[in-house]
């Protein structure tokens, strides 16, 4: 049985969204839905290799609850820890947190 995953999948009228497209071929968007500065809900989308689904799930796990600064210091490095990426696909824990990063800066640079 497949295990579901919550926070996969496209999200309407996010708050902050991104999508970032990496040297090796490999895309992700991240949505972000954001409420007097904390992350209420964040999800991910890839259509990629098993490693960046990881690193997407691991993304938005991280991020949901924490305020948009706490947010900020998720780095790659805790995303390679928290799924178990191996060395040569740490570019998609790389990947993930540049595209986090994109979607919280478009929330904070709405008007």
């Amino acid at each position: 049985m497949k295990e579901e995953n919550p926070f996969f999948g496209r999200m309407n009228d996010p708050t902050g969204a991104a999508w970032v497209k990496g040297i090796c071929g490999e895309e992700i968007e991240i949505y972000l839905y954001i409420r007097d500065r904390v992350i209420e809900e964040a999800r991910y989308y890839t259509e990629g290799c098993g490693s960046i689904l990881a690193a997407g799930k691991a993304v938005a796990e991280q991020a949901e609850g924490k305020t948009v600064d706490e947010a900020l210091f998720l780095n790659p490095g805790s995303i390679i820890e928290s799924e178990a990426l191996r060395e040569e696909d740490s570019h998609c824990a790389i990947l993930a947190t540049i595209t986090l990063y994109k979607a919280i800066a478009d929330y904070l640079l709405k008007p």
